[in-house]
């Protein structure tokens, strides 16, 4: 009779899904529109890795990092603003793979299966030297529970000190990002060592942005300058998809040419949706509270 050892089965499926986790990244720095402050501090970024040992040893900062000597970075802003590219393209840069780690894919509905999900993650990107970018990190970040009132938030809060811990322990390259950064818990925020705002794009940045998303190979009647002109407020997810409405159109045949009238159409429609999805949610969030 044959058997099966269940065990070595579950080893096997989580080793399986501990590798899909990983990603190469597609984004570089030069494809990614940021203010000159923004690129400085990376800048900081990549020297600190490349000369970690100079700056623990040769320097002696490792009299005060007496456990992990991780990078941790937090990307704060409103949506839209390249925080989840950039981090893609700074683990290019350094020549590194990328782990996407989701909070809510990581939570578990079984007695501390929420923390050795957090632990399985930091240990992989730690194997692997890959740069680990939690995404909407203010679900983790966030305060602890001070008023207990049921088991989940026991675990909520088991989880949180469970990141303090490998926080502390870790020695790669970690990256949050978040729209809620007044939400992080100050215990967190002292283990991050740059904080970097990313705002909407200003005139220049949203040139560079209608030049890299609308190429020159696209029928067109308005100049690049001219469409920064008429887009101001908008970030670079908001142009990467009205660049693509704007193609669907000519592939369509609805039109033979991109015009002025046709993008600020387009741009009304879209800041139309943006508005009454905003309304929708001060409204849900204040019925709720």
């Amino acid at each position: 009779m044959d058997y099966t050892i269940i065990k070595d089965r579950d080893k096997s499926n989580k080793e399986e899904k501990a590798q899909t986790l990983i990603e190469q990244p597609k984004w570089t720095l030069k494809e990614v529109a940021l203010p000159k402050s923004t690129i400085d501090q990376i800048d900081q970024m990549v020297a600190y890795i490349e000369n970690r040992n100079k700056l623990l040893n040769d320097w002696q900062f490792n009299r005060f990092l007496k456990t992990g000597s991780a990078l941790s970075v937090n990307f704060f802003g409103i949506p839209g603003t390249g925080k989840s590219i950039t981090a893609e393209a700074i683990a290019h840069k350094l020549g590194m793979s990328i782990i996407k780690a989701n909070y809510g894919e990581l939570e578990s509905s079984f007695v501390g299966g929420t923390s050795d999900n957090l632990a399985s993650v930091f240990k992989t990107a730690e194997e692997t030297k890959s740069l680990l970018f939690f995404d909407e990190a203010d679900a983790v970040l966030s305060r602890r529970i001070s008023n207990l009132s049921q088991a989940a938030d026991h675990g909520v809060n088991s989880a949180k000190s469970t990141l303090l811990t490998l926080l502390d322990k870790f020695n790669g390259i970690i990256v949050f990002a978040t729209n809620l950064f007044d939400n992080y818990d100050d215990a967190f925020l002292r283990r991050i060592l740059f904080n970097i705002e990313f705002l909407a794009p200003d005139l220049s940045m949203r040139e560079k942005l209608w030049r890299f998303h609308l190429s020159e190979n696209v029928p067109k009647e308005i100049t690049y300058e001219h469409l920064a002109n008429i887009s101001d407020g908008l970030c670079g997810g908001d142009i990467k998809n009205i660049t693509i409405k704007l193609g669907l159109k000519l592939l369509t045949g609805k039109v033979q040419s991109i015009d002025e009238l046709l993008v600020k159409e387009e741009i009304e429609k879209y800041t139309e949706v943006k508005l009454r999805h905003k309304k929708t949610s001060v409204l849900v969030e204040t019925t709720v509270n």
